[in-house]
């Protein structure tokens, strides 16, 4: 995305990317990334055992435009009350429903915002002439919207991932397809060194809200894009599989979006790739791999 304007003329509107840079700058975010909770992409039933369910997610994937405004409202609400006002204009150009200027851009954002009031991730309120958008939750509970703190010791409300600026300054927004920026989200969301997708499972694809089919045209075409690599490719115990055993793949981000690794689970990454982990991983995994269970019996 171009530091200076592309548009110097007077009467004419600026760009979508000059639009969108001026509500990034807006923000004031010094570590150039938007947090935005776990529970959007995948939630958690209430109670003591763990029973996860589909976040408001999946719910915005038939209209990017609509997804565009939710991350651009987070990014710029302010903390005092998570709110902010804007023309909407404005909005119209950055999120890309609208370029109009001759008044008509407020009823086509009025009825993004209607969807997103629907599903509880914002309140509106008249502000002057214009609107006031407040976010509330992510996870469309319609709960009031407060910092998630990514603490271990806190609830899974507050586990949260980061999206990085780049996925608009370097484009991402247009060039990547709503399959390619389902998958995106949902191993932004995962917050792990690496992913296990079996391709043909469509469990993950119901825990996420999403058919195989999307699993499936994402992970392709991310990796055409270079921004998802094979990790490693293993073999596991499978009692499914007429041989008792089966392959699945491990995925990994690449940059920009590979920043949402925890501390512990990169310590461990890094320490499993030194030759001292690779044995210990050998001999951990060995007896549940035939290769390897064979190659260690042998010695």
């Amino acid at each position: 995305m171009n530091s200076e304007l592309t548009v110097l003329q007077r009467q004419k509107p600026v760009g979508q990317d000059d639009t969108i840079r001026m509500l990034l700058d807006q923000s004031k975010r010094s570590g150039r990334a938007v947090p935005i909770r776990r529970a959007f992409v995948q939630d958690a039933e209430p109670g003591l055992r763990l029973v996860t369910r589909p976040g408001p997610f999946p719910k915005l994937l038939r209209s990017p435009e609509r997804l565009e405004l939710f991350l651009l409202i987070h990014c710029v609400t302010a903390s005092a009350d998570w709110g902010v006002t804007a023309r909407s204009e404005t909005w119209g150009r950055a999120t890309g429903i609208s370029f109009a200027t001759n008044g008509t851009a407020s009823a086509a954002v009025s009825r993004h915002l209607a969807r997103l009031k629907d599903l509880k991730l914002i309140s509106t309120a008249p502000d002057g002439r214009m609107t006031r958008i407040t976010k509330l939750l992510e996870d469309g509970s319609g709960a009031p919207y407060s910092l998630p703190s990514g603490s271990d010791q806190g609830t899974r409300k507050d586990t949260y991932f980061r999206v990085p600026f780049a996925y608009w300054e370097q484009h991402y927004y247009k060039t990547l397809s709503m399959p390619a920026k389902a998958m995106l989200f949902i191993f932004m969301a995962m917050r792990s060194p690496f992913s296990i997708i079996m391709r043909k499972d469509r469990e993950f694809a119901d825990w996420y809200g999403v058919s195989p089919s999307t699993v499936n045209r994402g992970i392709a075409e991310l990796k055409d894009k270079g921004l998802l690599y094979e990790f490693v490719s293993e073999q596991f115990l499978d009692s499914a599989s007429v041989f008792g055993q089966n392959t699945r793949v491990r995925w990994a981000l690449a940059s920009p979006f590979d920043l949402n690794v925890n501390k512990k689970d990169r310590e461990a990454a890094e320490a499993a790739w030194t030759p001292e982990g690779a044995a210990s991983t050998a001999l951990r995994i060995g007896p549940g791999v035939p290769v390897l269970a064979r190659a260690l019996a042998s010695r």
